[in-house]
């Protein structure tokens, strides 16, 4: 009786001690996993703020690109009076660029030189006639 006695308790002990270990393995499984998840995350954070940064530099570019047309006539800076006529469009707000750029693309802006102008705008899409007046803005 003792024997089957010491027998049971081992089998008992053993089993529980067993339950224990793989306890302890989904708890350090799902910790890892945890982990894993955190550092996913972390990565996707860091490859989204890059990407946000190469979009801004890609308008950044595009701007540039976008302004090298207008420089022949109003300068590097929109310093110059385009053809000793226009106002130097340095001196123009956001708002101000945005209406004559629509101005010249409908006719109702320029006077005589708008027909000068509106083949220059009327095939820019309207983001890139807003980066274009942020960057001639931003050039002052």
């Amino acid at each position: 009786m003792r024997i089957f006695l010491l027998i049971s308790l081992i089998v008992l002990f053993s089993a529980c001690s067993s339950e224990d270990k793989s306890i302890k393995k989904e708890n350090i499984n799902s910790d890892n996993i945890e982990e894993i998840k955190n550092e996913d995350v972390f990565k996707d954070a860091i490859v989204n703020s890059d990407m946000i940064e190469d979009e801004f530099m890609e308008k950044e570019i595009d701007a540039k690109n976008l302004y090298k047309a207008c420089s022949s006539c109003h300068g590097e800076k929109g310093e110059f009076s385009a053809l000793g006529v226009s106002k130097p469009i340095i001196d123009f707000s956001k708002e101000e660029l945005l209406f004559s750029f629509y101005g010249y693309i409908d006719g109702s802006y320029g006077g005589a030189f708008k027909n000068i102008m509106k083949p220059h705008l009327e095939t820019k899409s309207k983001e890139e006639l807003e980066i274009l007046a942020d960057y001639i803005v931003d050039l002052k």
